[in-house]
């Protein structure tokens, strides 16, 4: 190989870096140059804008902070929480419907971050200590993004400031993976793609007005959508059927009842939502049993995906539906097949 070919190989140790990781952000490369993890042939390496051909395998990174396991997992923390996962920088619990995801001033409603944080106190503690190689300090929940209070399934916490800084980051900059499972009560005239509109909240910010186009003190909100299956049957009207559709739920955007508001105006309100589906609102009003047997919305978040704060690798944390909307959607089926 010529000199001339040797100089056309030379590259910042940065950017070797940033192609071996290329899922982490430059600001994150750069903290690892400063806090002295990168190495080359074992030497620690704090240039990051050192010159260098290839390095190869010579380039490494030093020891990162052990994950923290639990000897069973998942562990459960409450009769509606289950955590799945937690080290040093994040933990992954999977809610049940009902539980607040962070405590509301004035209520007296648990919350996940408070029974997670009383967990890691008590007995979560006296199983980290039994555990090798497990920093010592406090583990103290912090949140990162919030599920509603009857919506079930999987959601995040931070474990200290800078792993909030760099989780929060990914939820503004739409890289952080948030998948939803619903049953909405309708049939959906395309079987995938997106929705996007404007929502403005109310005077007492609890309910969204929806526009289509910006509106002062209007927020745009998307949503990508995909029908996983039908579940159908006559009605009492010849040749028409009733349909309900069990759809895959993508956030790019996390406004409030976003999920919820765009299915209701694709014409499958979610089973069960006391406020955008006109059946079980009238139901709720006039105290008659649920639609279905359907005691909340049908909405579970069953996906999560990020880049880890510490080590840089994707990691992605799934969960099925829950025990009542797998009964709901067993009785749709048997429905469907029993018309």
């Amino acid at each position: 190989m010529s000199d001339q070919e040797d100089q056309s190989e030379v590259k910042p140790a940065l950017e070797w870096l940033s192609a071996r990781y290329p899922d982490s952000p430059r600001k994150r490369l750069k903290e690892w140059f400063a806090t002295g993890r990168v190495q080359l042939d074992g030497v620690v390496l704090k240039k990051p804008h050192e010159g260098m051909g290839d390095p190869g395998d010579r380039l490494s990174m030093g020891e990162t902070p052990p994950p923290v396991f639990f000897r069973n997992m998942p562990t459960r923390i409450h009769a509606q929480a289950n955590l799945l996962y937690i080290d040093s920088s994040l933990a992954i619990v999977n809610k049940g419907p009902g539980l607040l995801s962070v405590p509301v001033p004035g209520s007296s409603q648990v919350s996940v971050l408070t029974v997670l944080d009383k967990f890691l106190q008590g007995k979560g503690a006296a199983e980290l200590d039994r555990q090798r190689g497990v920093l010592r300090k406090r583990l103290t929940p912090l949140p990162v993004h919030r599920l509603d209070q009857y919506t079930s399934g999987i959601i995040c916490f931070a474990m200290n400031p800078k792993a909030r800084e760099d989780l929060v980051r990914q939820v503004r900059d739409h890289t952080f993976l948030r998948e939803y499972l619903a049953l909405g009560d309708g049939q959906l005239e395309r079987k995938r793609g997106e929705w996007r509109s404007w929502f403005r909240l109310d005077d007492e910010g609890m309910y969204q007005t929806v526009t289509e186009t910006e509106e002062p003190g209007s927020t745009e909100a998307i949503s990508q959508f995909e029908v996983v299956e039908e579940y159908s049957w006559p009605t009492a009207v010849q040749g028409q059927r009733h349909v309900v559709s069990k759809l895959r739920l993508r956030l790019e955007t996390g406004l409030k009842h976003q999920l919820r508001i765009h299915s209701a105006n694709a014409g499958a309100p979610l089973l069960g939502d006391r406020h955008y589906h006109p059946d079980f609102a009238d139901a709720l009003k006039d105290k008659k049993g649920m639609p279905y047997g359907v005691q909340r919305q049908a909405l579970h978040a069953s996906s999560l995906g990020l880049v880890h704060p510490e080590t840089g690798k994707l990691r992605r944390f799934n969960c099925q539906f829950p025990r009542d909307l797998a009964g709901v959607e067993l009785m749709l089926r048997a429905k469907a097949k029993g018309q």
